[in-house]
């Protein structure tokens, strides 16, 4: 193995190598902190029910709050909304995204709908195992329901099938039993959505989405530095960040740190 001397290393990893970031972290023994775990459905609806709220705010956010366990809604999509496919350790989940042009208007709303468990002892094992329990075998591909019979998946930005299977209500029964006894909070939350914006029958949900956190290592945060090595930093979903923006804002933060610093 070739072995590279640095001054400065900035470990960024990326969401695809959240698995080396966990082994760096058990190889050093680094202290670390258990996230919580996050996972939900991407849920989908005719755009008209949630016009007057979108006028309002385009990315808006819903939130019900119990003892352990939190909802929200997430990366809300609107006019040209497609949801997306995301494939993590060989698994099938879900996500969503919006074009800008009109000619890809739909007139869709997608957005995930996201619980975050507190309490479970390995939050990142556990997700994946659930994960791995809601595909479709032998091919591996997530799933899809709707209480309307008529509503079938969306295609993607692309024209094509969205990569799902459709279940009925007795592939529902074995969703549930596999959240273990979580999924009842999902539904109910969709319930809650229905008495203010009526939607009724006429919405589908695509199942899972997920958004796995290993345990963060401990870092100095005027630099991200781990506490016991100040010249690794660590950024993005290495350090569990989630998304682009602060994703990016990590590498950012760190690079004028070095440049003003060292």
């Amino acid at each position: 193995m070739r072995k590279i001397k640095f001054d400065t290393c900035i470990v960024g990893t990326g969401k695809a190598g959240i698995d080396f970031s966990a082994k760096l972290a058990q190889k050093y023994n680094l202290p670390t902190e258990v996230k919580s775990t996050q996972i939900g459905v991407r849920f989908e609806a005719p755009q008209k029910y949630f016009q007057k709220l979108i006028d309002i705010s385009y990315d808006f956010k819903l939130y019900q709050k119990f003892d352990n366990v939190s909802l929200r809604s997430f990366c809300t999509n609107n006019n040209a909304a497609f949801v997306a496919v995301e494939e993590t350790y060989g698994d099938v989940t879900y996500n969503g995204h919006a074009k800008k042009g009109e000619e890809f208007r739909n007139d869709m709303t997608n957005f995930g709908i996201l619980m975050e468990i507190k309490g479970i002892e390995d939050p990142f094992k556990w997700s994946r195992d659930l994960v791995n329990t809601l595909q479709l075998k032998p091919n591996n591909t997530g799933l899809y329901y709707s209480p309307n019979g008529t509503r079938t998946p969306s295609n993607t930005s692309e024209g094509t099938l969205i990569n799902t299977a459709q279940i009925d209500e007795i592939g529902l029964k074995d969703v549930d039993k596999s959240f273990q006894g979580y999924f009842k909070y999902i539904t109910d939350f969709i319930d809650g959505m229905n008495e203010v914006f009526e939607f009724g029958d006429d919405w589908g949900m695509y199942i899972p989405e997920v958004k796995y956190l290993s345990p963060e290592p401990l870092v100095n945060y005027t630099n991200l530095a781990l506490n016991e090595f100040p010249n690794v930093h660590f950024v993005g979903d290495a350090l569990s960040a989630r998304g682009i923006t602060v994703s990016g804002a990590h590498g950012i933060y760190v690079s004028e740190y070095l440049l003003t610093n060292v």
